[in-house]
């Protein structure tokens, strides 16, 4: 991927983040009554449900590009050499079952927040 299009979309996805966290505490705070109702009535609603699932899939974008950024900074020969050399001659395997294990993780994760939401 391109680096300046990875950097791009992880700022613009917490920018989403920020601007849905702002669009919550509007609700909060002015909202004179607040219970179980007017909180069940925003948040059932279809605008409320779309904007929480596009919400969701910026925050697995986000966490997606910071942990592959991580996993191919850290997880290589070179700075698990440091470490153990046995370590290092399996960098690869290390790095791709880190990604393995956060991309299956990350998916879970969607499908069950949108599950929560929709249904």
């Amino acid at each position: 991927m391109k680096g300046s299009m990875i950097w791009n979309l992880q700022r613009y996805s917490s920018l989403i983040i920020l601007c849905y966290l702002i669009y919550v505490a509007y609700f909060i705070f002015f909202t004179k009554d607040i219970n179980f109702f007017s909180w069940s009535n925003f948040f059932l609603s279809f605008q409320a449900r779309f904007i929480t699932s596009i919400v969701f899939l910026m925050i697995i974008t986000h966490a997606f590009i910071g942990l592959w950024t991580v996993g191919t900074d850290y997880l290589t020969t070179r700075t698990l050499g440091f470490l153990s050399k046995s370590i290092a001659r399996r960098a690869a395997i290390l790095r791709n079952l880190y990604f393995l294990i956060f991309g299956l993780t990350g998916v879970l994760y969607l499908i069950s927040i949108l599950y929560i939401i929709w249904l």
